[in-house]
């Protein structure tokens, strides 16, 4: 392929990984784009086969690029992302939809806070409680919504 051909591939696979973000890609590119280099400047028709040399450049430049850079590039993408657990101290009024508690946007399973179980002395709170129904949510323990009536 000529270097045009090897370079338009390149910025082509760059661009594609953009829409996937597998950090695969993005170094195949790289590899071709270096193999696309080398053809331009130097040229890989004085050692046989072009083909078969520029398939191996590309999978070296690849292979290395890939060794190289990864770790760089998802450290800077990882240090760009923060993540917050923002039904840790959850409170507020949710609504009983379909025999569970609508808070925040999410269904979620719920139980009585334990003292007012204890006073209501009841089997299950779910007969106690309809659809439409506003509830305080205390607080929220894995996938449950602790709910005070």
């Amino acid at each position: 392929m000529s270097s045009v051909m090897l370079l338009g591939l390149g910025i082509l696979l760059i661009v594609v990984e953009i829409f996937f973000g597998s950090f695969f890609l993005l170094f195949i590119g790289v590899g071709f784009v270096i193999t696309a280099g080398i053809e331009a400047l130097v040229g890989f028709g004085y050692f046989g086969n072009i083909y078969v040399w520029q398939a191996l450049s590309v999978c070296l430049f690849s292979f290395l690029s890939l060794i190289l850079l990864r770790k760089p590039i998802k450290s800077w993408f990882n240090r760009s992302q923060v993540y917050e657990d923002s039904f840790q101290n959850a409170q507020g009024i949710g609504e009983i939809r379909q025999g569970m508690v609508y808070f925040k946007g999410t269904l979620w399973a719920y139980e009585l806070d334990s003292k007012q179980y204890a006073r209501a002395n009841i089997e299950s709170s779910s007969s106690l409680l309809r659809d439409g129904d506003k509830v305080q949510v205390l607080e929220i323990k894995g996938n449950t919504a602790i709910i005070y009536i």
